[in-house]
C-alpha cells in the first residue's frame, strides 16, 4: 500500500489514520531522495516474540555505544582541525 502526504510549512507530515496513533515512535531513516519511517513498538524486546536475544545487560550496552560515539566525535574532531590547519 503506498500512501502520498503532504509536508505542511513547518515540516511535519500528517498520516492516514491507522498508520500510527497520536503519541506513538516512528524511526526515520534518511535513505538518499526517501525517508524510511519504522514504527517503533512501546516494549521493543517484548514485541520481539523472542527473535532477539539478549546476550549483554543494558549498562555494557550503554558503555559500548558511549565508547563508540566517542570514537565518532574524536574522528569527526580531528577532521575539523585538520580542515581548519589548511585554512
Amino acid at each position: 500500500m503506498a500512501i502520498v502526504v503532504t509536508v505542511d510549512n513547518r515540516r511535519r507530515v500528517k498520516l492516514p489514520r491507522g498508520t500510527v496513533e497520536p503519541g506513538d515512535k516512528v524511526l526515520v531513516i534518511p535513505a538518499g531522495s526517501r525517508l524510511v519511517l519504522i514504527p517503533i513498538p512501546p516494549r521493543p524486546l517484548e514485541a520481539s516474540g523472542g527473535w532477539l536475544k539478549e546476550t549483554i545487560d543494558k549498562g555494557s550496552v550503554r558503555r559500548i555505544v558511549d565508547e563508540l560515539a566517542l570514537e565518532e566525535v574524536e574522528v569527526k574532531l580531528s577532521r575539523r582541525l585538520k580542515r581548519a590547519s589548511r585554512n
